[in-house]
């Protein structure tokens, strides 16, 4: 159960920067959601792109399908990993947005993991 909880956990940390199709669950949108200047944007999407690049490395490593059902088992394998790139990016996160669009973004990937455990059910 333990395992599970942060399983779900970790997929709420990490879902903004998750590389997924079109209207995935994983997918927060970001980038399209927060209302940001232009400076913003760019850099906003270059952080997004590193992490999807991060991620991509770990879940090859561990066998994780991020368009697939979520596997507890391989996520808890690899979730100092993916933890680790969910905490820079937010961290670099902090530095560009304010703080309502901080306090959006992290609405934004609550909303995800929500919907990430719904899906899990």
């Amino acid at each position: 159960m333990r395992a599970k909880v942060v399983a779900f956990g970790l997929l709420a940390l990490f879902s903004a920067a998750l590389p997924a199709s079109a209207d995935s669950i994983y997918d927060a949108k970001v980038e399209q959601k927060l209302d940001l200047d232009p400076g913003q944007k760019a850099k906003v999407s270059g952080i997004v792109k590193q992490s999807n690049a991060d991620m991509n490395v770990v879940f090859k490593k561990y066998g994780i399908d991020p368009n697939a059902p979520p596997n507890f088992d391989k996520l808890t394998k690899a979730s100092d990993e993916l933890q680790a790139i969910g905490r820079r990016e937010r961290n670099e996160m902090k530095k560009i947005l304010n703080k309502a669009q901080l306090k959006q973004y992290d609405k934004l990937i609550a909303d995800t993991g929500a919907r990430v455990r719904k899906a899990a059910k």
